[in-house]
C-alpha cells in the first residue's frame, strides 16, 4: 500500500485500555434506511468514502418499481428501513414514543428510571434482571461491582432505578421482512431503545441526555455516558385484510422519501407505519433484552483479551397481571434441560432431521416448538461463534448426529457442519455474535461532534449486508409481487463480496461459495481445531496495520469461564508496526504503527498509556478528563460501514471524524465498569 499523505494529525479516540480499570427471538438486527437524514450522515457528520448501496441504505437504481403508492410518493422512493438520526427520534419520543409510555401504555410517563422503576411494568422485568445478575454473583465470588475489590466487573442493578438514568430511543426499525414468522402480522416495527444516564452536576438538578443532545437539566452534567443495555419492542404490524400489507409497504416507501419534520408528521399520522396505536400493547410481540452482565479485564483473561457475558431476554405483556413477564426465546433451545433429557433431546434431534422442517432451517424460517425452548441465554465474548456457550446446539449435537440426513436439494445447509452452524446462528447468541458490535447490532447515533467515547459505526456488519434483501421484500409486497423470504446466514449475507474481516469458507460445502476478496485470503483464525474446515475470515495475505497478530485456536467448552487460546506467539507486522496483545487487551492482537506515512489502511488515533490513565480512573476522575491527559498517538486500521472492522473490534470516531479500529471495551459505553451510579 503506498503512504497516504496528511496522516500526521492526531484525531483522539476515545479509548480505554481493557487492561485495566475498567433480543432476542431471534431478532436478527437492524440496518441503515434509504432515507438520507437517516443514517450515518446525521449532523453533518460527512462519510469516509462514497456510500454503497448497502451504505446509503438501498440497492443501486434501476430495479423494479413500487406501483400504486400513495399519493405524493415519489415514483422511485425507496423504503425506509431503519430510523437513527437523534434529532427525528428525539420527536418522535416527543410524540410519545418514549420509552416509559410504550412500557406503561400511558401517555406522558415519567422518564426517568427513579420514578418509572416504581410502576409494575418496570419492576417486574428489573426483578428477572436482577435475579440474573444475583446468580452471576453467586456462582461466581470473583464477581460484583466494584472495581477495587472486583477482578470480574458487575452490571449494577442500581442503574435500572437511578435518578438521572433512563432508555432513549436510538432506532425505529422496518422489519416486514418478518412475515413468515407469524402469518396473521405483516411483519413487525421495532422500537430500540438503549440505557443512558446524566449524574448530577454540583448544585445542580440531574437529568439525563438524549442522543440528539436535549437534556431536561440546565446545568451541564458532572458525568453522562450510554451503558451495554438495550431494550427493543418488537410489534406486529396487523394485518387487518388482504392489502394492509401492501398499504404498509408503500407508506415505509413514503416515508423513505420524507425529511424533517414531514418525516415525523406522516410517520405519527393515521396513514403513517407509527400511527396512533401501533406501539399498543395489544400489538407486542415481545419486549428483548440485551445487557452485559459481566465483563473480565483482560489481565485476568490474558490468553482471550478479556471477557464478557450478555444476558438475552423476552418478556410479553401480561394484561391480567399487570406485569411482564419471561418469554421463551426464539429458536434458542434450553441446553441445560436438553442435555438433561436425553428423550427430549432425541425428539430435538428428530424434529431438525424431518425434511420439511430441514427446508425451513435452510430458508431460515424455521420455528422450532417451544418444548425444546429456553427464556434465557447468555452470550459471550471475544472470539464469537469459536465459543460454544454462543453455539448451543453445537453443545448439544455433534455433526455425526445428523451424518444420514439428505442434504440434497437444499440451497445452503449441504453438511452437518453446516446445519449446526446454521442452527447456532438462529439463535439468540449465535446471531448477537454474529458480525455483531461487541454483542449487539445497533448501538444508537452520537451527539454531532462528540469525539471521546463515540462511535463512528453505530450499526454491525451484519446489520449493513441484510439490508438489500429486506429492501427487496418491501419493495416487492408494495407492488404486490411475492417477496423471497429466504434468509441469508447473518454472519454472511447472500453476494457480499468477501472484504476484509469477512466470513470465508474453508473446504466445507455449505461455504464453499465465500471466497474472499483479491488480495485476501481466507485464515482459520480463532476457530477450535475441530472445526478448522468450516468458516474462516479473509485477511491480507501480508500483514497490514490492525491486522491480527497473535491468534491461537479457542479451545472451546460448554462453560465459558472454562474456554481458553491456545498458545500463541506475536507474529509478523508491518516495517515500524508493533504486534499489541491479547493480554494487553487487543483480542487476537493488533499490529498498530507510529501515525508518520501512514498505508491507505491505516488512521492515526489514540490509546491510553495503560497505568497513569488507570491510576487516574482510580482517583475517581471523570473519563473524558484522564483520556486527555494519559494518551499516545497510534496508527490504526482505518474502517467504516463500507469498510468494517474484523469481528471483536469496533469503528470508533476519531477528532477528524474518521473511523479507526479498536478493541469495543477502550470505549468507556460498552463496559459495565467505571459508571458511578448516583
Amino acid at each position: 500500500m503506498r503512504p497516504r499523505r496528511l496522516r500526521h494529525a492526531l484525531a483522539v479516540v476515545a479509548l480505554v485500555a481493557s487492561a485495566g480499570i475498567a433480543g432476542c427471538s431471534w431478532w436478527p438486527s437492524e440496518g441503515p434506511s434509504a432515507a438520507r437524514q437517516d443514517v450515518r450522515r446525521a449532523g453533518g457528520q460527512p462519510p469516509a468514502a462514497p456510500p454503497s448501496p448497502a451504505a446509503s441504505g438501498g440497492f443501486a437504481a434501476g430495479g423494479p418499481q413500487p406501483a400504486a403508492a400513495p399519493q405524493g410518493t415519489p415514483p422511485q422512493a425507496r423504503p425506509l428501513l431503519l430510523l437513527t438520526d437523534p434529532a427525528v427520534l428525539a420527536e418522535l419520543e416527543a410524540a410519545g414514543l418514549d420509552f416509559g409510555s410504550v412500557l406503561t401504555g400511558a401517555p406522558r410517563a415519567p422518564a426517568s428510571l427513579s420514578a418509572l422503576s416504581r410502576t409494575a411494568e418496570l419492576a417486574s422485568i428489573a426483578r428477572v434482571l436482577a435475579d440474573d445478575l444475583r446468580q452471576v454473583q453467586r456462582a461466581d465470588p470473583r464477581s460484583g461491582t466494584s472495581i477495587a475489590r472486583h477482578a470480574h466487573r458487575l452490571f449494577d442493578e442500581r442503574w435500572l432505578s437511578a435518578e438521572g438514568a433512563r432508555f432513549e430511543l436510538i432506532g425505529v426499525v422496518n422489519r416486514m421482512d418478518r412475515r413468515p414468522f407469524d402469518a396473521s402480522a405483516c411483519g413487525e416495527t421495532r422500537l430500540v431503545y438503549r440505557l443512558a444516564y446524566a449524574t448530577k452536576a454540583p448544585g445542580g438538578a440531574a437529568g439525563a441526555t438524549s442522543a440528539a443532545g436535549a437534556s431536561v437539566a440546565t446545568p451541564a452534567p458532572a458525568a453522562a455516558s450510554r451503558l451495554p443495555m438495550t431494550a427493543s419492542f418488537e410489534l406486529r404490524a396487523p394485518a387487518g385484510d388482504a392489502l394492509s400489507c401492501r398499504r404498509l409497504a408503500q407508506a415505509w416507501s413514503r416515508a423513505g422519501a420524507l425529511s424533517r419534520p414531514d418525516l415525523v408528521r406522516f410517520l405519527t399520522s393515521p396513514e403513517g407505519p407509527l400511527a396512533p396505536g401501533a406501539a399498543d400493547r395489544a400489538h407486542l410481540a415481545r419486549l428483548v433484552v440485551n445487557l452485559q452482565s459481566v465483563r473480565w479485564p483482560s489481565t485476568v483473561r490474558p490468553d482471550l483479551g478479556g471477557h464478557a457475558e450478555y444476558v438475552l431476554r423476552a418478556f410479553r405483556w401480561d394484561a391480567r397481571a399487570g406485569r411482564y413477564a419471561p418469554l421463551a426465546l426464539e429458536n434458542t433451545p434450553d441446553v441445560a434441560r436438553l442435555s438433561r433429557d436425553p428423550a427430549r433431546r432425541e425428539r430435538l434431534r428428530a424434529w431438525l432431521s424431518a425434511p420439511e422442517n430441514l427446508a425451513r432451517v435452510d430458508e431460515g424460517t424455521a420455528l422450532l416448538p417451544e418444548e425444546f425452548l429456553a427464556t434465557k441465554a447468555l452470550s459471550a465474548t471475544p472470539h464469537g461463534l469459536a465459543r460454544r456457550a454462543n453455539r448451543p446446539f453445537r453443545v448439544l449435537f455433534e455433526p455425526r448426529d445428523f451424518a444420514g440426513v439428505d442434504f440434497g436439494g437444499l440451497s445452503r445447509v449441504r453438511s452437518p457442519e453446516g446445519l449446526l452452524r446454521r442452527l447456532d446462528q438462529m439463535t439468540c447468541p449465535g446471531c448477537h455474535q454474529s458480525g455483531s458490535v461487541a454483542g449487539f447490532h445497533l448501538l444508537g447515533q452520537e451527539p454531532p461532534g462528540r469525539v471521546h467515547d463515540a462511535l463512528f459505526t453505530v450499526e454491525s456488519a451484519h446489520l449493513a449486508g441484510d439490508l438489500p434483501r429486506r429492501r427487496a421484500v418491501v419493495e416487492a409486497i408494495a407492488r404486490g409481487a411475492a417477496p423471497d423470504d429466504e434468509v441469508p446466514y447473518p454472519e454472511r449475507g447472500d453476494g457480499a463480496r468477501g472484504g476484509y474481516g469477512a466470513r470465508c469458507g474453508l473446504g466445507d460445502p455449505s461455504f464453499a461459495g465465500w471466497a474472499c476478496a483479491e488480495g485476501l485470503v481466507c485464515s482459520a483464525y480463532d476457530a477450535p481445531q475441530e472445526d478448522r474446515a468450516t468458516v474462516g475470515v479473509c485477511l491480507p495475505a501480508a500483514p497490514e496495520v490492525g491486522d491480527p497478530c497473535q491468534v491461537g485456536a479457542v479451545v472451546p467448552h460448554a462453560d465459558p469461564h472454562r474456554d481458553r487460546a491456545a498458545a500463541a506467539q506475536p507474529g509478523a507486522c508491518p516495517l515500524a508496526a508493533v504486534c499489541n496483545t491479547s493480554p494487553v487487551g487487543f483480542p487476537g492482537g493488533m499490529c498498530t504503527s507510529s501515525c508518520v506515512a501512514l498505508p491507505e489502511e491505516g488512521v492515526c488515533g489514540a490509546i491510553a498509556v495503560l497505568d497513569p490513565f488507570n491510576r487516574c480512573l482510580a482517583r475517581g476522575t471523570v473519563f473524558t478528563e484522564c483520556l486527555s491527559r494519559h494518551v499516545t498517538p497510534a496508527g490504526l486500521r482505518r474502517c467504516s460501514s463500507e469498510a468494517p472492522c474484523r469481528e471483536d473490534y469496533v469503528c470508533a470516531r476519531t477528532s477528524s471524524g474518521e473511523g479507526a479500529c479498536i478493541p469495543p471495551y477502550f470505549l468507556f459505553q460498552l463496559r459495565v465498569d467505571g459508571h458511578a451510579v448516583p
